[in-house]
């Protein structure tokens, strides 16, 4: 590693929980600069190099415009902030964990410096927005080793989800025929009457066509962005993380097939107009709740400990060894030889 790399961060200090950021610049001014002029590189090339759009946009605005209410991603514009925030939570660990620069993370910020590259070329800018988490990651680990960089892994990975999906939603053919199967097959074994052809169903006259957007796609989105911040605060086991983040996927879409039956059963049983108005347009805010209930509900349950069921109680897994460290220390105490009496009268 050359010395030029080692002097951008403080000579590693093992057991330094200061956590005063102003301190480190007044120990290493140079360092400081050196990062200050990488932030701005980045937000340079990111927030103001106009290439896409014919020139116009740079990757950050062109985001910010995908962000919007038809494709149900106003929720991204509050990602950074919350990366942010996140970081902040954690501002003393970053101060405090010792810093050994690695060269393994120029691999990472030339993966995505070429990501970058390519996005420009190919006129994509999510290309250029995969690319940032590789950039951030890469310079973490390159400038502060691989336990400062840890703390930016989730981080990193939350950016992916400010990607803008409209044209993807021209591509969830799939799904829009898996939901409308799944309400007919629903509605037959109800012994509901209606007719499905392809993505459209049909109720006594009236014609529901689940478009792209009805497809669960965005509510796909929003649901496993929120899960990976519950798995992120609330478990500890990476298992039950697993489980729950791909839990959630199976909630959304579930969420949605009932939102879209319910639709069929308004229009059948009350009125057609209303089903595909007032109640299509805000079934959502009911159904999307219950399904990030059910996530968080399913979270509890992996986080249970089972083995205390039958007292009547439950501790999440991540509090098990501090109960058992109190119930070793509780069976010692009683078990020490009781006092002598004293008869001293």
């Amino acid at each position: 590693m050359s010395s030029s790399t080692a002097s951008i961060l403080p000579p590693p200090v093992a057991g330094d929980t200061s956590g005063d950021f102003f301190a480190w610049i007044r120990r290493d001014p140079l360092g400081a600069l050196l990062l200050v002029l990488s932030a701005g590189v980045l937000i340079y090339f990111f927030g103001f190099y106009k290439v896409f759009m014919n020139g116009a946009q740079s990757t950050a605005v062109w985001a910010w415009k995908g962000w919007n209410d038809e494709n149900d991603q106003v929720h991204c514009r509050f990602i950074l902030p919350v990366i942010g925030y996140l970081l902040w939570l954690r501002r003393a660990e970053l101060m405090s964990v010792v810093k050994a620069p690695s060269g393994r993370g120029l691999a990472f910020v030339i993966g995505g410096v070429v990501l970058f590259v390519l996005a420009v070329r190919c006129l994509q800018p999510r290309f250029a927005i995969v690319s940032l988490p590789l950039i951030v990651y890469g310079a973490a680990e390159y400038l502060g080793g691989r336990a400062f960089a840890r703390i930016f892994i989730f981080p990193c990975l939350l950016m992916l989800f400010m990607i803008p999906i409209g044209g993807i939603i021209q591509g969830t053919v799939t799904l829009q025929l898996l939901t409308s199967k799944t309400v007919g097959a629903v509605c037959a074994l109800l012994g509901i009457h209606v007719q499905i052809i392809g993505t459209t169903i049909n109720v006594d006259g009236h014609s529901f066509e689940v478009a792209g957007g009805c497809s669960g796609i965005r509510s796909l989105m929003a649901m496993t962005m929120l899960s990976a911040l519950y798995v992120y605060f609330a478990l500890r086991q990476p298992w039950q993380q697993f489980a729950v983040f791909a839990g959630s996927i199976l909630f959304a879409l579930i969420g949605n097939i009932a939102r879209l039956f319910t639709v069929v059963l308004v229009a059948k049983w009350w009125d057609p107009v209303i089903a595909g108005g007032l109640y299509h347009d805000y079934s959502g805010f009911v159904f999307f709740p219950i399904a990030v209930l059910a996530m968080v509900g399913f979270g509890n349950l992996l986080s249970r400990d089972w083995s205390r069921a039958e007292g009547g109680g439950h501790l999440p897994i991540g509090r098990r060894e501090e109960a058992s460290k109190d119930a070793a220390e509780e069976e010692t105490e009683r078990k020490k030889p009781a006092s002598p009496v004293s008869y001293d009268y």
